[in-house]
């Protein structure tokens, strides 16, 4: 078990977890990559030489630790090598649940916007994760005609199961997931077990906890087999927690259950290099943060027309050009911001110390409310919480 300790971070940890400048091109991430079965770490050859030595699998899982951008670079590099090897490939990812697919499709046959798919989706209260770290893939996909097939399981079932188990679901809610489950293996159950005692959440039940693991697992599982069934010529690369590829008792075994592919499995990160049996390759790359995000410094809520200012931190950059708690922001350099979806696209590239034109609404004690635009210069220094 104290090998698994060191399996949390990019394993099951992230899953107890319930804006800015250009994006460098992957040449400038340095990487290594290691077959599990050699680990001669001074001869690792580089990233493009293994993704030249893959197998010619349908299937291709490439793990994450979710925060890290340079594991985010290597996917990409992965979806480019085999969409130009095979064409036709779709991009299996965690990062949406199953509910989302509707506006993916949409964003990505030029339907809606960017705001608009992630507002539909509700991608910043279901996921949360800086939407920059994953804004290359998904823009790569738009422009190269590629499918996006959202896996998760909607975070509201997952919810009620870690609260009541399976049991708790109403039939309609139990439609929606997979009928069957894999019984799961002692090794899986025990690394899940490891991350419930590391980081225990609120319902202390583990085999609800459990139970919401085998959920994502399954999902993600069963949506890859149904978008391959119905595409026969087809392939597929998934995009997850390495929490949900290493070992392969995660999704690719159940994935393979349902078409008799286990694929080829990849996992990021050098606390996995040496693990027997974690995939079949491990790459190592190089650290590479996110440019700095731009900030307002200020906690928004939904509002009427735009997002309503919770609060400001002390020092803001709201604060400072002059705006209150309850504030109603409304336009961002003359595009209007009707939802926190929206205001947040119109700061993704935009850096700290950039300036930005707010235009805002405050409701006056008697009824009346008055419009104003000021020029706010964005913050730096990123808090939990404060865009």
């Amino acid at each position: 078990m104290t090998q698994n300790k060191s399996l949390l971070k990019n394993g099951f940890g992230a899953l107890m977890l319930v804006l800015a400048g250009c994006i460098p091109a992957l040449a400038d991430v340095a990487t290594r990559a290691i077959d599990p079965p050699v680990l001669q770490v001074a001869q690792t050859p580089r990233l493009q030489q293994i993704l030249a030595d893959l197998p010619d699998d349908r299937i291709v899982f490439v793990g994450e630790s979710h925060h890290r951008f340079e594991h985010h670079l290597v996917q990409l590099e992965t979806l480019k090598f085999l969409h130009r090897r095979y064409g036709d490939v779709a991009v299996g990812v965690e990062w949406f649940q199953f509910p989302a697919q509707g506006a993916l499709d949409d964003y990505l046959a030029g339907a809606i916007s960017e705001a608009q798919m992630l507002e539909r989706s509700a991608y910043f209260d279901r996921w949360r994760f800086d939407y920059r770290l994953y804004r290359p893939i998904i823009n790569y996909a738009r422009d190269n005609g590629l499918p996006i097939v959202a896996l998760n399981a909607p975070e509201a079932l997952t919810r009620k199961i870690g609260r009541g188990g399976l049991a708790s679901l109403s039939p309609d809610e139990r439609a929606q997931l997979p009928a069957d489950y894999a019984a799961p293996g002692a090794a899986y159950t025990a690394r899940v077990r490891e991350a419930f005692d590391a980081h225990p959440p609120e319902e202390r039940n583990f085999e609800h906890f459990l139970a919401v693991m085998q959920t994502w697992d399954e999902t993600m599982a069963a949506r890859a087999a149904a978008h391959l069934a119905a595409h026969p010529g087809r392939r597929m690369v998934v995009f997850a927690g390495n929490g949900h590829v290493m070992f392969g008792d995660g999704i690719p075994d159940r994935l393979a259950r349902r078409t008799g592919v286990r694929g080829t499995r990849i996992v990021l990160g050098a606390d996995l290099a040496g693990v027997d049996g974690v995939a079949d390759f491990v790459v190592l790359p190089a650290t590479q943060d996110l440019p700095p995000a731009g900030l307002l410094g200020a906690f928004l809520e939904p509002g009427e027309g735009g997002s309503r200012i919770a609060g400001l931190a002390a020092g803001s950059a709201l604060e400072k050009a002059g705006l209150r708690k309850d504030d109603v922001l409304v336009a961002i350099d003359d595009v209007a911001t009707p939802d926190f979806a929206a205001l947040k696209v119109q700061l993704l590239d935009r850096a700290p110390g950039d300036t930005v034109s707010v235009r805002y609404r405050r409701d006056a004690w008697l009824g009346r409310a008055r419009e104003g635009e000021v020029a706010v210069t964005l913050g730096g220094a990123p808090a939990p919480g404060h865009p």
